[in-house]
């Protein structure tokens, strides 16, 4: 059962993908990323998380494209993926993306600073 929720959440995941790159003409979902869907044990709730480029203003035109978008998402995901329940739609931000670039410049920074002290001695 679990295995059948994890496939179901990875093709939604996909076509929503597809629905915002061909389908949804709201730029301010223009520069996100989905990264992957959750959908619950009875297939009744679904969470898509996004990933967006940029800040916290970026985030918020993303949360809010989802918020007027998401009826028709849905539908265009959904008659394509055939489900006997279409679940609840959910859209969350993944910020692990943002976090793991943040960690790499300060490595960069770290890295940098190392080398141009060796350059010294």
């Amino acid at each position: 059962m679990i295995e059948r929720n994890k496939r179901v959440g990875e093709l939604i995941a996909r076509e929503v993908s597809l629905a915002l790159e061909f389908k949804v003409n709201d730029n301010r979902l223009k520069n996100v990323t989905i990264i992957g869907a959750e959908a619950s044990k009875d297939l009744k709730f679904c969470k898509i998380f996004f990933s967006v480029i940029g800040h916290e203003k970026e985030i918020e035109k993303a949360i809010n494209g989802f918020k007027s978008s998401k009826n028709f998402i849905k539908k265009e995901v959904f008659s394509k993926v055939l489900l006997r329940v279409v679940p609840e739609i959910t859209f969350e931000y993944y910020s692990g993306l943002q976090k793991a670039s943040e960690i790499n410049r300060i490595i960069n920074e770290h890295n940098l600073a190392n080398a141009s002290r060796q350059l010294k001695n």
